[in-house]
């Protein structure tokens, strides 16, 4: 089998041999950011949109990138071509880099970036026909240290957490509740709800994610001239929805036919969330065998 080739801080290199200090600060604090991002027939899926985000979450957490925005560009496809992946998950990392223990910052330090891609491997067809199984937690969604959940931080151990008590559950998702008692999004997704043909989703708040799928679902539904609203959403209004759906890079568009012991409408996938994903599909190239 062959190895596959990393990216670290300018140089490509096998993975055996790929090293970051233990004393970058993304393995000592969680200081860094990251985007997963999604290749279809070796092309990367909405690129220029993950590294807005990136760029904006740098600067809100005072991290200076340390390559141009057409450097990042080139190593993310780089990496993609160096391993002959055509489907694929590639996982951009940007920490702030090998300084000394404590929280204070040495900002002469240069980041530390990491670029690796691996085979992608899909969810099970039946979860798209048949929808999954998810649980709501309450009081759950993070904010740590003040800092925005529209930022992805490497400090993920809020939703590693939550993600385990979804598996303990036997569900496929957990759902975090705010402590407004709003809906957020899930430990790796954002929801989306169908009500009387209207599509809804939560607003962008300091504890929703601005997910890139999320963003082509709403330009989506504007080409099927499917009305849809952001704003806040309540336990009830998952539970009383005729539709609801997930959405990331690797799940893409994926049903929901139970929230907690709440079966959702018909408890299948419904018309909304089936147009919306062939529509994604034929959209980016996909063979819309899901």
């Amino acid at each position: 089998m062959r190895e596959p080739i990393v990216f670290v801080n300018g140089l490509f290199w096998p993975q055996s041999r790929a090293q970051v200090s233990v004393l970058d600060r993304g393995f000592t604090y969680g200081d860094g950011l990251f985007e997963t991002l999604r290749a279809y027939g070796g092309v990367v899926f909405r690129l220029e949109d993950h590294l807005d985000r990136c760029s904006r979450s740098a600067r809100l957490i005072f991290l200076e990138l340390p390559m141009t925005r057409q450097e990042l560009r080139t190593v993310v496809c780089e990496t993609l071509k160096r391993n002959l992946l055509s489907d694929a998950i590639i996982r951009l990392t940007v920490t702030r880099g090998e300084q000394e223990p404590g929280l204070a910052i040495d900002p002469e330090t240069p980041p530390t970036v990491v670029v690796h891609a691996r085979p992608f491997e899909g969810i099970p067809e039946y979860s798209y026909e048949k929808g999954v199984r998810v649980s709501l937690f309450h009081n759950s969604a993070p904010k740590v240290g003040g800092i925005s959940s529209q930022i992805k931080s490497c400090n993920f151990l809020s939703q590693i957490v939550l993600q385990e008590r979804a598996r303990k559950e036997g569900v496929f998702e957990g759902i975090m509740i705010d402590s407004n008692k709003r809906i957020a999004d899930g430990t790796t997704s954002n929801i989306f709800i169908v009500k009387n043909g209207i599509l809804k989703t939560p607003a962008l708040t300091e504890f929703v994610l601005p997910g890139v799928t999320r963003q082509v679902v709403l330009e989506l539904a504007t080409s099927l001239n499917i009305p849809y609203g952001e704003q806040d959403l309540m336990v009830d209004d998952v539970y009383r929805a005729d539709e609801v759906f997930l959405t990331n890079t690797g799940i893409e568009i994926l049903p929901v036919r139970q929230a907690d012991r709440q079966v959702i409408g018909a408890g299948m996938p419904g018309p909304v969330t089936r147009r919306l994903h062939s529509l994604f599909l034929k959209t980016f190239g996909v063979s819309s065998q899901k």
